[in-house]
């Protein structure tokens, strides 16, 4: 990658033979859009003789491409002595010297709108955006402990997510959790963090042994060998029917404020907890089976995740939690008063720490077994010790905002505020509508078997999945790759706040916000860019003969446009990361797509239409002849395109297909 003096070596090249300015918000080595900032600050600060960092602010990239590329708030220069602003704008339009690098800007009301140069952005991008490659859009200073210090060391991030429970449903909350943790651990990795990928499950507590109950009643080997996940939640499903009058009984009486003890000290609930506490108690026979159910689960679900396209650096649980560490978490929160006593229960009463709102929560069961916020605390504060995190993300459903919320105010409890600040909840909304589509178990694999046959059959319906290799045909709409882009054009189109319905026309739909579309024109461009290279890969770097590209030939709107697009990139991911929000990127790579396809439209059209404009015959313009330099000017813009395209699908978990 060039350094600022080299890159300013080129922009020399262009007629600018001024140096960058030093405003320590810019970073023109990681975002094109800055170098014309920069250059375009240190312009208003000469002719208005003001401060270069302060013009720097007052220029914002534009939202809207057919306005302009850059906008400066004219306000934000803060003129002196200006009674008219939309008056002084235009002055200032004829003040400014004219520049290699915009076209001449235009005033709107109290801004000035700027354009980039066609003639100079094909000399600055291209090469910008090749010599970066695979680290176009990152900007892995921000991963830096110092980032005037690169040998300081990367921060580090545990990312929790997915965490599913042993045994139980793979439900929506579980897939939301899996896709969007994966993408909030790709976007940190894309920042420089050091990222820790962790599964955190729930195979400990109540639920466990209550299967471990239900499994002495029903359970068979030869069923369990058959068909394990099915047979799993089989048992599951009918101990939990049996359980069912029991536990209403209980809730019955918290509601009416009654003792639960003489309930749950018989039956399937005293069963439930004898088998928790000799777990607890590491009782071999329990640890056995346990560890057991455990591997046979984690089996089948570490194929799907590949499946999905997720790996783990860590597969954690509340299994692990350090029983000393929780003894000591006890102690201190005793010694601080903050424990109470509650029939039989060990509570935190948070309306006496000045938080009415978090009502609350039992720490240890009458039982003497731990609880599952218990767990939490001890895993907070034993990851801390482990990784040494400067951040730790746990991405769960916005339903248990309030656990989460508990658990950091206890910390703070415990004097933890230094650990407390580490961590954060990144939340998101519920699937709606799933279940009915899941024929079997509902599991990670057998969600993914069904938007396969989504999208396999919509594929069919209308006519994709043609065999004839013509023209029409589009890459096979089967296997994995095309339901995981179904399953996310689903998961990502919206706010993570916002919940959405199962609903297979968006899944399948390739118009909009679609990761089908985005699939779609990539495996597109790869095909345009082998015939461009030719046979024997003509066309790439490195040869003797390799033509100089003709750039000449990117003068055209639409090869503008997507140039124009392609600069936005560093800060859409910057802004992407300080959200956590996919949607935003989405519908970028969405239109970068469909500016994509109108470029190669135009190309298979040799950028004539034929006829004149109501088509009575054909042009007396005749298509120019394609030189062996204009196609290695369009090569190159179409690697960039897919260079880009690739990187940000690889951001939402988008899978390539074709």
């Amino acid at each position: 990658m060039a350094s600022l003096t080299e890159l300013e070596g080129r922009l020399a090249g262009l007629g600018l033979d001024s140096p960058f300015p030093d405003v320590p918000a810019a970073n023109a080595l990681t975002k094109p859009i800055d170098i014309y900032r920069l250059h375009l600050a240190s312009l208003i600060a000469a002719t208005l003789e003001c401060d270069v960092a302060a013009a720097y602010e007052a220029i914002l990239t534009a939202t809207d491409l057919t306005l302009a590329d850059l906008a400066v708030v004219v306000p934000k220069l803060k003129p002196k002595d200006v009674k008219d602003i939309k008056e002084f704008a235009i002055e200032l339009v004829q003040k400014l010297p004219t520049s290699p690098l915009y076209a001449v800007p235009y005033p709107d009301g109290v801004q000035l709108r700027f354009f980039f140069s066609q003639k100079t952005l094909p000399l600055l991008m291209l090469p910008y955006i090749r010599e970066r490659g695979t680290t176009y859009g990152e900007d892995h200073a921000q991963g830096l402990k110092d980032p005037t210090n690169p040998e300081g060391g990367q921060k580090k991030i545990v990312v929790e997510f997915s965490s599913p429970n042993i045994p139980g449903d793979f439900n929506g909350s579980h897939l939301r959790s899996t896709i969007v943790g994966g993408f909030v651990a790709k976007m940190y990795e894309c920042m420089g963090w050091d990222v820790v990928r962790m599964n955190y499950l729930g195979d400990w507590g109540k639920d466990l042994a209550l299967f471990a109950v239900g499994w002495d009643k029903y359970g068979s080997e030869e069923a369990l060998e058959a068909d394990p996940l099915d047979y799993i939640m089989d048992v599951f499903g009918k101990i939990k029917a049996d359980f069912q009058p029991e536990s209403d009984a209980s809730k019955q009486a918290k509601n009416e404020s009654k003792s639960t003890a003489e309930i749950e000290s018989q039956g399937i609930f005293a069963q439930r907890d004898g088998f928790f506490k000799k777990l607890e108690d590491k009782d071999e026979e329990a640890l056995a089976f346990w560890k057991k159910f455990r591997d046979i689960i984690l089996t089948k679900l570490e194929p799907a995740y590949k499946r999905l396209g997720v790996t783990f650096d860590e597969y954690s649980g509340e299994s692990q939690s350090l029983q000393v560490t929780m003894a000591e978490i006890e102690a201190t929160l005793s010694a601080n008063g903050v424990l109470q006593e509650s029939d039989g229960s060990q509570i935190i009463n948070f309306e006496d720490h000045g938080n009415k709102g978090l009502g609350t929560v039992i720490v240890r069961a009458r039982t003497g077994s731990s609880t599952y916020f218990l767990r939490d605390l001890a895993a907070a504060v034993d990851r801390e010790k482990k990784h040494a995190f400067d951040k730790m993300i746990y991405v769960v459903a916005s339903k248990q905002n309030s656990h989460f919320q508990q658990v950091f105010k206890t910390l703070e409890l415990l004097g933890r505020e230094d650990l407390a600040k580490k961590l954060q909840h990144v939340s998101f909304g519920d699937i709606t509508g799933m279940a009915p589509h899941v024929k079997k178990t509902m599991s990670l694999g057998q969600i993914l078997d069904e938007c396969a046959e989504i999208m396999k059959t919509a594929g069919t319906e209308d006519g994709k999945d043609n065999e004839d290799g013509g023209d029409d045909a589009a890459p096979s709409c089967g296997g994995d790759p095309a339901a995981v882009g179904g399953l996310l054009s689903l998961d990502l189109f919206g706010k993570r706040s916002h919940g959405y319905a199962f609903d297979k026309k968006r899944m399948t739909a390739e118009e909009g916000d679609s990761c089908r579309m985005l699939q779609q024109e990539y495996a597109k461009l790869v095909s345009v860019i082998a015939e461009l290279r030719g046979p024997e890969g003509e066309g790439e770097d490195g040869g003797g003969d390799d033509p100089a590209p003709d750039h000449a030939a990117l003068q055209k709107d639409e090869s503008i446009d997507l140039l124009r697009m392609m600069a936005q990139y560093p800060d859409v991911t910057a802004a992407t990361f300080k959200t956590l929000e996919p949607h935003g990127l989405l519908s970028y790579l969405s239109r970068l797509a469909e500016a994509s396809a109108v470029e190669l439209e135009e190309e298979d059209d040799g950028g004539d239409d034929g006829g004149d404009e109501d088509g009575a015959g054909p042009s007396s313009a005749a298509p120019e002849e394609e030189t062996a330099e204009s196609r290695k000017a369009k090569l190159m813009l179409y690697e960039c395109v897919k260079q880009v395209l690739g990187h940000g699908m690889n951001l939402l978990g988008v899978p390539p297909i074709g």
